[in-house]
């Protein structure tokens, strides 16, 4: 008796790691959901309306069109995101090991890269108020996600055009196109500081 109680417990501990997202991956995707949003806001914040709305003379955009692009951009992965968990098939494929290279190739403002028109800026929002607003919610609702899903986010796959990802790294896509973004506001900041 004491041996089957043993093993049930043991199978239901094993059964709920798999089924999981493991803290310490979400702990992680969280912090930097947070610190790349906090950057944004102090940029952000910084800016005169003058500077926020500065084009660069070789033209590119402006900080006002840099936050509205990552909004666009993770209003559509929030929801791929949570589309792809509730639709998909999960697997055990383990792709964690490109987590880092992930980072470093979406943040990089090394690599130039142009954006596919759905995710252009376009004026949608009509202040830098409202856009930080909806930014705040829209980063929350990510978090709300990854703190409340059953699923392990891992174990879900999604195709982007630069690979495979689970659902785990496309959050930390998310947050190295906010840097990458944000980097951009910076240097488009310096420009118009030195006029």
């Amino acid at each position: 008796m004491k041996k089957t109680s043993l093993f049930i417990v043991f199978s239901f501990f094993v059964v709920s790691a798999f089924a999981q997202t493991s803290e310490a991956d979400k702990e992680f995707a969280i912090k930097y959901l947070n610190a790349s949003h906090q950057n944004i806001v102090d940029v952000a914040n910084s800016l005169s309306e003058e500077a926020w709305n500065y084009t660069p003379k070789e033209g590119g955009w402006s900080a006002a069109n840099c936050v509205e692009h990552i909004l666009i951009t993770e209003e559509a992965f929030t929801g791929m995101a949570m589309g792809t968990v509730s639709q998909a098939q999960a697997t055990k494929e383990d792709l964690s090991a490109k987590d880092g290279m992930l980072i470093g190739m979406l943040a990089n403002r090394g690599t130039k890269v142009t954006t596919a028109p759905q995710f252009e800026p376009s004026g949608r929002w009509d202040s830098k108020e409202e856009m930080l607003t909806a930014l705040e919610e829209s980063r929350n609702k990510l978090i709300n996600f990854i703190k409340t899903s059953d699923a392990n986010l891992r174990n879900y796959k999604a195709e982007l055009p630069f690979g495979e990802l689970d659902m785990v790294q496309l959050m930390l896509v998310i947050s190295a196109h906010s840097q990458r973004h944000t980097f951009q506001m910076n240097e488009v900041l310096a420009e118009y500081q030195a006029m």
